[in-house]
């Protein structure tokens, strides 16, 4: 019923090996993102007004009573900033996954 320890530790290396790439694609984009302020700011504040107008929308687009909350809860209260870092980590993610599957189509 149990696992072979070999089983076990191909568990253990799978499982580091994704939180290490979890962590280390988290890293790598805050500081892109830190380089982005410091040398091409005017790419943070066009991404902050396209997601303040996309936030807009959503809330325009429900009822009333709830397109108020969901401005309130996406914009005020610190949701805004970490959809924009959640966004970015899912971005630098996809880059490398498509150099990642471009490297293994040329191996074929």
């Amino acid at each position: 019923m149990g696992q072979s320890d070999e089983q076990r530790k191909l568990g253990l290396k799978n499982h580091a090996r994704v939180h290490f790439f979890r962590i280390s694609t988290a890293i790598l984009t805050w500081i892109l993102l830190g380089a982005t302020l410091i040398y091409k700011p005017e790419w943070i504040r066009n991404g902050m007004r396209a997601g303040t107008r996309a936030i807009e929308a959503v809330g325009d687009t429900l009822p009333s009573y709830w397109g108020a909350q969901a401005e309130i809860v996406l914009r005020e209260l610190g949701g805004f900033l970490w959809l924009q870092i959640t966004a970015a980590i899912l971005f630098v993610r996809f880059v490398l996954w498509l150099v990642a599957a471009a490297w293994r189509w040329r191996g074929r």
